[in-house]
């Protein structure tokens, strides 16, 4: 489960004595329903149907309706009344306003950064599309928490989330070679944390650059393949 690593986390001293509740069913629904949307089988414009995921979640209706509730109120999923929950369409202005705020999200965090042990994060060109965005995002992550700033944590959070669906599709395209080398480039970048600050923020910066350069060719893509938009009912969850 993601959380920011300023936040309570519920466990004493014994890992095997907590005096928090166990989790409501609804919050079981949330996280199941929050990593079935980031894996791979996430597609922009899908209808998510309620009796679907409680039949897949072994869930009631309730729980898992107040989950879907939850994850539109985040900004997450799209909520069209009378017609239901759907995942959100792949947006070219609502990517590219997603990456300003990233972006300056980003770098406020990063030189806010205390220089760190550095990570044993790897990419080479065997990994999935959706093991590449995760890299990225693994890195976009670790620079909010280390900021110790909760509100960057959740800005960051939706960033990576909603932008996740375009970094599988670079990563499954012929941009994947650029991308994996500009990754590496600012795997390598953040190990000098600490001591040329200029050099990790250049490297992520670029990064971004590539991520948000692809937006508009990505979401002609998408639309063109008929997957954004609200589709009928052969394509739902």
């Amino acid at each position: 489960m993601w959380c920011c690593k300023n936040a309570p986390q519920g466990r004493g001293g014994d890992p095997n004595f907590s005096n928090e509740p166990e989790p409501a069913k609804a919050d079981i629904a949330y996280e199941a329903i929050r990593r079935i949307l980031h894996s791979n089988g996430r597609v922009p414009g899908q209808h998510l149907r309620e009796q679907d995921l409680a039949s897949k979640l072994d869930l009631g209706r309730t729980p898992v309706r107040e989950a879907l509730q939850r994850l539109a109120a985040e900004g997450k999923i799209q909520y069209i009344p009378q017609r239901g929950f759907f995942t959100r369409p792949m947006s070219e202005r609502t990517l590219l306003d997603l990456y300003v705020v990233g972006r300056e999200t980003l770098i406020s965090a990063l030189n806010r950064m205390r220089p760190q042990v550095p990570e044993s994060w790897t990419v080479t060109d065997k990994l999935s599309p959706d093991e590449l965005a995760l890299r990225a995002e693994a890195i976009f992550t670790k620079v909010a928490q280390e900021a110790s700033n909760c509100e960057a944590c959740k800005i960051v959070h939706r960033f990576c989330f909603c932008t996740h669906p375009l970094r599988m599709e670079i990563t499954a395209s012929e941009l994947r070679p650029a991308f994996v080398e500009s990754l590496e480039k600012l795997i390598a970048a953040m190990s000098e944390l600490g001591t040329a600050t200029t050099l990790v923020e250049s490297a992520l910066v670029n990064h971004l650059d590539l991520e948000q350069g692809a937006v508009s060719r990505i979401v002609q893509e998408v639309n063109e393949r008929g997957l954004t938009g609200f589709p009928g009912p052969a394509r739902s969850l």
